[in-house]
């Protein structure tokens, strides 16, 4: 392991998910471009595959139960946490990875308005300082909040553009 300096910050992440049919906890590793957008933009490849979603909070749920797979199916570099490294579970701060500059958790709630939502945390300067980046929020937030406008790709858009794109009044 490279040890991490002031100008080269940590880009590995921990992602917890939790909630999803068939799945216990897991806890997986992204060993590089842990960042938020990076995070945002593999999240998004993976609804993508999965197809548009459905407007009805069933439908929305079926599609959120199949990200979890969709997500190990396309990036292979994720490696699962093995219970015994859980930094959780020890008594110290040192035992979360300086590798680790980021924190997420990906929770799927059944019978939600919004079945996934995502909370992030970034390191601070000691190994157990965490400073969180977003309260839960759903996951379309959280793509659009670190991928911006310009990246996202969806047929409708939002209802700030479509007020953005209105014809003003003479």
């Amino acid at each position: 392991m490279v040890p991490r300096t002031a100008s080269r910050p940590a880009s590995g992440a921990l992602l917890s998910c939790l909630g999803f049919p068939g799945w216990g906890g897991l806890h997986l590793i992204l060993p590089s471009r842990g960042d938020p957008p990076a995070l945002a933009r593999r999240l998004q490849l993976c609804m993508a595959g999965i197809g548009a979603p459905d407007d009805t909070p069933c439908g929305q749920a079926m599609q959120a139960g199949h990200l979890l797979p969709a997500l190990l199916r396309r990036h292979r570099d994720l490696e699962p946490l093995d219970p015994g490294d859980w930094p959780w579970a020890r008594e110290t701060a040192m035992a979360w990875p300086l590798a680790w500059g980021h924190r997420y958790l990906l929770v799927c709630r059944w019978g939600c308005a919004h079945p996934l939502r995502i909370s992030a945390w970034r390191r601070q300067r000691e190994p157990g300082d965490w400073v969180r980046l977003c309260e839960p929020v759903p996951l379309s937030c959280f793509r659009e909040r670190f991928l911006g406008a310009q990246e996202m790709t969806r047929a409708t858009p939002s209802p700030t553009t479509i007020k953005a794109m209105a014809p003003t009044a003479q």
